[in-house]
């Protein structure tokens, strides 16, 4: 498996160990399934927005400022996972990689600066891997990675974090009606939160992804989107867990 031998190359230039942070993304899904249970559907507040996405949390946020609660409080996949590895290594530097440069800003805040020491995206990670003389395509270690399900592993593409959430509440609290809306590119999102704050949302769970196409498609992505979405979906349907416990929505992070 490639994410395999990916893990394998990171440890060989150096990295101490690797996680997925389709980890966070699960922690994330059940609470946020947790948050729309006990908020929007007993009318506490009309609607609940993502949080995942940097770029739409900030719009969403400055859009409707006088309604930033409905802005959901978990944590980033992001910064839950570096949390959870700085619990169990409270003196390792914590690198990220992924495709958002979004990412780069969001580990600059004063609240995560000392949960994420450094971004990095895939072209630049890709840029070490030449650097040291790997090709993923050659190259024949691997070491496998379990840490996430396939719900936490769907956030990447453009309504996996709808979908994952949705999942976890109708298994978590069956029989409740879940109503989704979700929107991708900015100017889509823009678009849903003038709805939402028209009164034409209510009781929706809302997704926003600032990139089209969700994270697979940020500018530090360095294969197509199709492809890259392509490969999500499989990583998806071959996890061997579907669905993050219920527990994970009881996790602290402080």
């Amino acid at each position: 498996m490639r994410l395999w031998k990916i893990k394998a190359a990171l440890k060989e230039v150096g990295f101490a160990d690797v996680y997925e942070v389709a980890l966070g993304a699960d922690i994330g899904a059940s609470t946020e399934a947790k948050q729309y249970v006990n908020e929007v559907k007993s009318g506490k507040k009309p609607f609940l927005l993502t949080s995942c996405c940097p770029a739409w949390s900030v719009l969403a946020k400055r859009t409707l400022p006088d309604m930033v609660d409905t802005v959901s409080n978990a944590l980033t996949p992001m910064v839950a996972t570096a949390r959870m590895i700085k619990q169990r290594h409270p003196e390792g530097k914590i690198v990220f990689a992924g495709p958002c440069a979004a990412k780069k800003l969001e580990a600059s805040r004063t609240s995560v600066r000392s949960d994420v020491d450094f971004v990095i995206t895939f072209e630049e990670l890709a840029a070490i891997f030449a650097a040291k003389g790997i090709d993923l395509e050659t190259y024949e270690c691997e070491e496998p990675i379990h840490d996430a399900t396939g719900a936490g592993r769907g956030y990447a593409i453009a309504g996996g974090v709808a979908s994952a959430i949705e999942q976890c509440i109708e298994e978590y609290y069956p029989g409740t009606e879940v109503y989704i809306e979700h929107a991708e590119g900015l100017s889509e999102c823009q678009k849903i939160l003038m709805l939402a704050k028209a009164g034409k949302k209510d009781g929706c769970l809302i997704e926003g992804m600032g990139c089209p196409g969700g994270c697979v498609a940020g500018v530090g992505t360095n294969i197509p989107i199709p492809k890259a979405t392509g490969a999500v979906k499989k990583f998806v349907k071959d996890s061997t867990t579907p669905l993050p416990p219920k527990e994970y929505s009881k996790i602290e992070l402080p």
